[in-house]
């Protein structure tokens, strides 16, 4: 059995797609910590008969004293650290470390956010996924660490390694028992009763209008296809476990979750910006590029006059 899981976890892969994955991850998080010093600005102006520190938030206060409630200036130097860390993460300078701060940064940001009361559930993993990412060869090629070690092989390369490969099925994993939380969610606490098209059909009204969503609006008119979209949703959910288990069927699920997801954003305006991102763990990214490269290669070598010109029909044999 410790032979079967080590040779799971730790099938040699390719650096190209957990380096390529970093990235996408890294541009994302930035993109989020943009808009996030509103957030917790306004929540460190709040009294302190809001504050109920999260376990998460109470551990990494826990040098300083337990359930200490970190002051506005003393979150802005963390902000200010995360993004300085989140850079450094992007171009691949001192890759890990780099990661390692940024990741603790952001937690700690979001923790102290989700401190007073208010929960998301789109954070979480975006974080997990830096946290793995920083323990990982994530800065071996696509980064100035690489650049400055071996120039030749910083960029695009088939190399291979056993550690490159845990992280994304890590993260893989995560998206599964996501989806069976929110599917377990569905049908313990609604029941049957939830895909009944009246559910979702009252999301997309209150949203939309409150959102000013014009495809919300159109689309909670149509009953029957709103009670279908709720059911391919709780069989979506129950069974991406599926990708997983049989790569083949990512070909399925990773397209239809990603525009799940995207639709979601476009009817109720709920962001799953970093789990749309996320799916780049499912992408083999390595055969990707191999297919571009090629390509260019291709219409490189049959479209320029000299390649033209040299080509000539061969000579009948004697």
């Amino acid at each position: 059995m410790m032979k079967t899981w080590n040779e799971y976890w730790f099938r040699p892969a390719p650096y190209f797609d957990l380096c390529f994955v970093r990235i996408i991850a890294v541009i994302t998080q930035l993109k989020i910590l943009t808009s996030m010093s509103e957030w917790y600005v306004g929540r460190a102006q709040l009294d302190d008969s809001y504050w109920n520190p999260i376990v998460v938030q109470l551990f990494l206060n826990l040098p300083a004293g337990w359930g200490l409630r970190p002051s506005l200036e003393f979150l802005d130097v963390v902000y200010y650290v995360a993004c300085v860390a989140g850079v450094l993460s992007l171009v691949g300078l001192m890759t890990n470390l780099s990661l390692l701060v940024f990741t603790l940064s952001c937690t700690y940001l979001i923790s102290f956010i989700y401190s007073f009361g208010d929960f998301h559930h789109q954070e979480a993993v975006l974080v997990i996924a830096m946290g793995a990412l920083a323990l990982s060869p994530s800065g071996r090629v696509l980064s100035i660490d690489a650049l400055l070690r071996r120039p030749r092989a910083a960029g695009f390369t088939r190399e291979t390694s056993e550690f490159a490969g845990w992280p994304l099925k890590l993260i893989g994993w995560f998206f599964v028992l996501m989806y069976l939380s929110a599917f377990y969610s569905k049908i313990v606490h609604g029941g049957w009763d939830w895909p009944n098209g009246y559910t979702l059909q009252y999301y997309l009204i209150r949203d939309g209008m409150k959102h000013g969503s014009d495809l919300g609006l159109w689309l909670s008119q149509f009953h029957v296809l709103v009670l279908l979209l709720q059911y391919f949703t709780i069989l979506f959910q129950g069974t991406f476990a599926l990708a997983m288990l049989f790569p083949r069927t990512r070909w399925f699920f990773v397209p239809v979750g990603f525009c799940l997801h995207l639709g979601i954003q476009l009817t109720l305006s709920a962001g799953f910006y970093a789990w749309m991102a996320m799916y780049a763990v499912f992408v083999p990214w390595t055969a990707v590029f191999e297919r571009l490269l090629g390509f260019a290669r291709g219409r490189t070598e049959t479209g320029t006059p000299s390649a033209r010109a040299t080509t000539v029909a061969p000579l009948p044999r004697a």
